[in-house]
């Protein structure tokens, strides 16, 4: 009787120490819809079909000729190979798209349109730039559709799907928590913490763990980084709402003459992210800092509370940030062509049916 008196209490010790110490996981619901894709059946979150993957009816046209918008407008330093009629367009465009609460004063300082008073203003510029150069010289992943600022942002300052790399993490009393698992995550991807995503989506860490011979000859990865390799490729599946099996076959995920022509996709596009993030977005971080928020009611949470709110360094890009779930963004829907200042006049031709051009296979 005493030595069952002593292992009730020890399992009720047990019982308290776990409920104290050990973290609180959430689980919230995971609905999903099945969907065919060309490869094969996927399940797609319900919580990705959502109306802000439907794009905006385009402004009406801006009349054809006139005047230069450097010859009306002052201090103009990026679109100036657009008329005046069609910058004012594009104007009101990139407002109703990125800050259609604030209005125009989010970035400009009263009526004096001229003024750089606010740094909204600045990363309006690089922001522009960096569109400009989306749509010119990554046609290969972007093409035909091409990218608008809406592509990202979709009605909000900061893109609700952003990556920052120094999100705080959580502090545990005894039980560590080492990875920054995405607690509030409504589907098992997302549950997956983001940390390779420095390691692939900003630095040149080659994305290859499989040993291409029977025995260890040094070309096989360390168990890390077949962690991060495989957090990274679940973020990025989740972001374009498709399975393992749209870009690899399966029996030989390393084998590019067995993948599907997605792949090739994939590849460019980790590699636009890359210039992304280090030539525009992370300069933008001494200029002007940034609030991760879920503005939109419609949209379901899948980042933990701790993650909303102001962030230290800059939010990055990832798949997911044009996404939003869909292998192709906006369902590919082409709202470039009504908005052609949004590429360069000395852009090459794309060509819709193309592909990119390349001797051979990339590497692993």
């Amino acid at each position: 009787m005493r030595s069952l008196t002593a292992i009730a209490g020890a399992g009720l010790l047990a019982a308290a120490a776990f409920v104290l110490f050990v973290p609180v996981w959430n689980t919230p619901p995971v609905t999903s819809e099945e969907v065919a894709f060309p490869v094969n059946t996927q399940f797609v979150p319900v919580a990705t079909r959502y109306a802000l993957n439907k794009p905006p009816p385009p402004l009406p046209a801006a009349a054809q000729g006139g005047p230069a918008a450097t010859a009306v407008y002052k201090n103009v330093r990026v679109l100036t190979d657009v008329s005046a009629a069609e910058f004012m367009r594009l104007q009101y465009a990139i407002t109703a798209w990125v800050s259609p609460k604030q209005g125009c004063a989010f970035c400009h300082e009263g009526t004096n349109w001229a003024s750089d008073a606010k740094p909204q203003k600045a990363v309006t510029r690089i922001m522009l730039q960096m569109t400009r150069h989306l749509n010119a010289d990554w046609s290969n992943h972007v093409a035909p559709a091409g990218m608008t600022c809406y592509t990202c942002h979709r009605g909000q300052p900061v893109p609700g799907q952003s990556w920052f790399p120094d999100a705080p993490e959580p502090g545990h009393m005894m039980a560590g928590d080492e990875d920054n698992w995405q607690e509030s995550g409504d589907t098992v991807r997302k549950f997956f913490p983001d940390d390779g995503f420095a390691e692939y989506f900003l630095d040149d860490q080659p994305i290859a763990v499989i040993s291409t011979a029977s025995i260890h000859n040094g070309t096989i990865g360390s168990w890390p980084e077949a962690n991060r390799i495989y957090e990274m490729m679940m973020q990025m599946s989740d972001g374009i709402g498709v399975n393992c099996g749209y870009c690899h076959q399966s029996r030989a995920f390393q084998d590019w003459n067995q993948s599907s022509p997605y792949r090739w996709n994939s590849w460019w596009a980790i590699r636009m992210t890359r210039d992304l993030n280090r030539h525009f977005l992370l300069p933008i971080a001494d200029i002007l800092p940034q609030s991760r928020t879920l503005e939109h009611e419609n949209r379901i949470p899948v980042i933990p509370a701790r993650m909303s709110g102001p962030q230290t360094g800059e939010g990055l890009v990832v798949c997911a940030t044009c996404h939003f779930g869909l292998p192709q963004p906006l369902n590919g829907a082409n709202m470039l062509k009504d908005y052609p200042g949004l590429s360069r006049a000395d852009a090459p031709q794309i060509d819709p049916n193309g592909h990119p051009d390349v001797a051979a296979p990339p590497p692993r």
